[in-house]
């Protein structure tokens, strides 16, 4: 507990505060916060001569460009042009100053899920408060958020929840050796949030916590000891036992109603949910328009590049593609770092999989761009942890 606490001051309050405050985004104005952040981060010299690689430059390019373009055409808001050009390369480098010489692997695990809580937080009260008035049974989707009443959509809303799915694995694994009061208050995350999803009809949400889990199972299994993968096992059955035999998967129950709703659109499920026509009209339009289109000709791609290539053209979206293939190697090489600490690697790898799997589904600039923010941090870090548990022996590391 000592360690923890060192290791959050160590932060510092500044910095610790915007970042708290911006995951929350109580007053719906994050990009203030987002600004304050990038420029104590731009104005700390000695970080920045030490930090600035390839990963950043990358990024720095790709921000800019796309700004560049989203300019001509700023549907979104004036502010969106600073966010678009500082924020992505700022937060990576927010997430790299993260990690400092007070780091573990068990610090950095609390970090991440902690970011992954309060990112959530709004959407989880909103949620949980149109719950407790009306239960599963409406199918209206799309609620307000309870700082201002602002309406946002199910799809919107549900992405809040992305990094509380993931919890499960980390949950059943159990080779950090967590306080009870920390799992207690994992597995609360856990429950309330798949509540906010089932409510909201998220059929994302449910899909990545069950690929996560079934990855973070997998990679255990791989790595640990038959003394530890027994216990881990066990629970597993007896959880499936559990939902299997209390919990119904009738179409009529109540907790099936938003599902059921949607189940009925078959096209819909079939193309899901029409992106599949949309993948591919933005594939032929990288070709034939590679500066970009309006997206009035058959709105977002729902998917990260190819919304990229609407809004920037081709070349934003060749640096976002060598961004992201340079995360995935950071993501690789930080589970090969230290097999021994499976708990970490393996909440890395399913923050990892959860990120990549609604880029793939989602326009995340337009509308999901804090999302976008999370994963710089969340791609810092590893990269800021790489660099410094790869110079310490495998026996010191902790």
């Amino acid at each position: 507990m000592n360690s923890s606490l060192k290791y959050f001051k160590s932060i510092g309050y500044v910095i610790g505060f915007c970042l708290i405050i911006y995951l929350i985004d109580p007053f719906m104005q994050g990009y203030i916060l987002s600004w304050l952040l990038v420029v104590f981060i731009f104005f700390k010299k000695n970080f920045l001569s030490k930090n600035l690689d390839s990963g950043f430059v990358l990024i720095s390019i790709f921000s800019i460009t796309y700004a560049l373009f989203y300019s001509f055409d700023p549907y979104g808001g004036q502010q969106f042009i600073y966010n678009y050009a500082f924020v992505p390369p700022g937060f990576y480098l927010l997430g790299k100053y993260l990690v400092n010489e007070h780091s573990t692997h068990k610090n950095l695990l609390i970090l991440l899920i902690m970011i992954g809580f309060l990112f959530s937080f709004s959407a989880m009260v909103s949620v949980l408060l149109v719950f407790l008035d009306g239960g599963f049974s409406s199918i209206n989707r799309n609620l307000p958020m309870f700082w201002n009443g602002s309406v946002v959509s199910a799809t919107l809303m549900g992405g809040f929840f992305m990094l509380n799915m993931c919890l499960p694995g980390v949950l059943l694994i159990r080779q950090l050796k967590l306080s009870l009061r920390f799992n207690i208050f994992c597995g609360i995350i856990f429950f309330l949030s798949l509540i906010c999803v089932i409510r909201l009809g998220s059929r994302t949400q449910l899909a990545i916590s069950v690929i996560t889990l079934l990855m973070s199972i997998i990679y255990a299994l791989k790595n640990q000891s038959i003394k530890r993968n027994i216990p881990m096992l066990f629970m597993l059955v007896v959880l499936c036992g559990i939902i299997a035999s209390q919990v119904s998967f009738d179409k009529n129950a109540d907790w099936m109603s938003v599902y059921a709703s949607r189940m009925e659109d078959s096209k819909n499920v079939a193309s899901a949910g029409g992106r599949s026509e949309r993948w591919e009209k933005a594939i032929e339009n990288i070709f034939s328009k590679p500066m970009g289109w309006n997206k009035d000709e058959f709105g977002f791609a729902h998917n990260l590049w190819l919304d990229v290539a609407m809004v920037g053209g081709v070349m934003p979206m060749i640096f976002l593609i060598f961004f992201s293939i340079k995360s995935f190697f950071q993501v690789k090489r930080t589970i090969r770092l230290n097999s021994r600490q499976i708990s970490f690697n393996a909440l890395v790898l399913a923050y990892a999989l959860s990120f990549f799997l609604v880029f793939f589904v989602e326009p995340i600039m337009i509308g999901y761009f804090r999302l976008f923010s999370v994963f710089c941090i969340f791609i810092g870090v590893l990269t800021a942890y790489n660099s410094k548990f790869s110079t310490i022996p495998i026996s010191s590391k902790k």
